[in-house]
């Protein structure tokens, strides 16, 4: 394989093959690239064209940012799985392999010959993970959902937005990230477990019971125990106050007051070292406990807030709740996260050369290992790209034998 690595990592040796075109999956096998492992993914030649654009925010023709990110680290391979000559090819790829991610329903990857009962058969020691809405058995196991689909079916929709107006969808696809997170972690164990069995096994990850497990655990416990549901609070939380996002000078400060002392050290603050006379001379205020004043009169007391904050910069109110032992913290920009001094610090983002753009700054791994560090190799591979490496190097196929592949419109 080409790209000799400098240093050791946790997954040198381990082979893993990735089928599908959906975040949960493309992330999980990035996961376990950025930590050494081999990873091929596996690409319709007929579609993983429009797979790799973000056509509504780029235009047609530019490359997708999501694609380059969750993608970087790979191989990649085209392979039409549609045709017959392909199930040959998978089984040869199996072979090799250590553990296959994959994303479709029961249904389509049994279909499609990717089933874990038939790979089974032909690697005992493969770990198939599959990555899907609603798992593998059950009612819904055989529908396709999005992320939005999917939170909103784990109750966690009714739950984000302002009180009053409809719920509001999560942002960046959390469901396909949290879930391809839980199917990484789920590959290292299966992995463990293998040296003690000598057989690898399935993996069933639902997108909907991992987002439950996340988000909505709690709250089923809240309701079981308690009969009480989660409401909407919009920027603010049900129990905390002040607890929640508010507008300043220029843009927006995040603020948490824990414990008494510190909602005392903000009105402080707002009242440039003493208690403010609006609050001070406010029985109602006075005699609420600061747990309960979100409840009573959390959007009055906001409005009283923002009379001063809005005379201060981000930078200013953070300074100001350092020197006074308050969570105050700047809600930044992406502009702002890459110039931020403590990552810059920490060298987090690495340049990465991008055929098609040039120099790239990337969010690397978040796992810093200080002997098997994981390093950003190169880029997300062209359509394609490793045929030769792959399908010569791996599975040991003649140029006689890929260039009649390709002429099929196999690869």
């Amino acid at each position: 394989m080409p790209e000799t690595k400098k240093q050791p990592q946790p997954l040198d040796g381990i082979k893993v093959i990735e089928i599908g075109n959906k975040i949960s999956t493309a992330y999980c096998s990035k996961m376990l690239a950025d930590q050494g492992a081999e990873v091929v993914k596996v690409e319709d030649p007929r579609t993983g064209k429009q797979d790799r654009q973000e056509r509504i925010l780029s235009g047609e023709g530019k490359p997708g940012s999501l694609f380059a990110y969750v993608n970087c680290n790979k191989f990649g391979i085209k392979l039409d799985v549609e045709q017959q000559a392909s199930a040959k090819i998978i089984e040869d790829l199996v072979r090799q392999a250590d553990i296959l991610v994959e994303g479709y329903t029961p249904q389509t990857a049994k279909d499609m010959g990717i089933d874990y009962h038939r790979l089974r058969q032909i690697n005992p020691n493969l770990i198939v993970l599959s990555i899907t809405p609603f798992g593998q058995t059950g009612p819904y196991c055989e529908y396709n959902a999005y992320a939005i689909n999917i939170s909103a079916a784990a109750a966690s929709s009714l739950c984000i937005g302002e009180p009053g107006r409809t719920p509001l969808p999560l942002p960046l696809s959390q469901v396909h990230f949290q879930s391809a997170a839980m199917g990484a972690t789920a590959a290292l164990g299966a992995i463990f477990a293998r040296e003690f069995t000598g057989r690898g096994q399935h993996i069933d990850i639902s997108e909907s019971e991992v987002w439950m497990t996340h988000f909505t655990g709690h709250a089923v416990i809240a309701f079981v125990f308690h009969n009480r549901r989660r409401i909407r609070s919009g920027h603010k939380t049900q129990a905390l106050y002040p607890n929640g996002i508010f507008h300043c000078k220029d843009g927006y400060i995040t603020l948490l007051a824990m414990r008494g002392e510190q909602w005392k050290a903000f009105l402080n603050i707002l009242g440039e070292g003493k208690i403010p006379e609006w609050y001070s001379s406010d029985e109602r205020f006075m005699k609420t406990t600061f747990r309960e004043l979100n409840l009573k009169y959390g959007d009055e007391l906001e409005v009283m807030m923002e009379k001063w904050l809005t005379t201060k910069t981000k930078e200013e109110i953070f300074q100001l709740g350092r020197k006074n032992h308050v969570a105050l913290a700047p809600v930044k920009d992406v502009r702002e996260v890459l110039e931020d001094a403590h990552l810059a610090y920490r060298k987090y983002f690495v340049e990465v050369e991008d055929p098609e753009v040039g120099k790239v700054k990337y969010p690397p791994s978040a796992l810093r290992f200080s002997k098997t560090p994981s390093v950003i190799h190169r880029p997300a591979p062209k359509l394609g790209e490793h045929n030769e490496e792959i399908y010569g190097g791996w599975l040991g196929y003649g140029k006689t034998k890929i260039e009649e592949l390709k002429s099929n419109g196999v690869i």
